[in-house]
């Protein structure tokens, strides 16, 4: 799944909640801040980003036909390749 710039390595789906969890690293995250569509953004240490919790992914792309996410510099992207990544796995 990609958004903007980032490539987020490991993506998981809560469908239950419906809930995306998308990390860029392994890093442990030292602190999170939302974003405007209620989204949170976590970062490591040094105030780099390590991921991205999307809130009711599933909801915004049935009813907005996309699922946009503010980027740590401000500027809306739309995530690419969500899509996939809603379809429910089996367990």
């Amino acid at each position: 799944m990609r958004g903007g710039r980032y490539a987020f390595s490991q993506v998981t789906y809560d469908p239950p909640s419906d809930v995306l969890y998308a990390r860029l690293t392994g890093a442990d995250a030292a602190r999170r801040e939302r974003t405007r569509e209620g989204d949170i953004w976590t970062y490591d240490e040094a105030d780099r980003p390590t991921g991205v919790i999307v809130m009711e992914p599933r909801l915004r792309l049935e009813r907005d036909g996309a699922v946009y996410l503010t980027m740590p510099t401000g500027e809306r992207e739309r995530l690419q390749g969500i899509e996939a990544e809603l379809r429910v796995r089996p367990t």
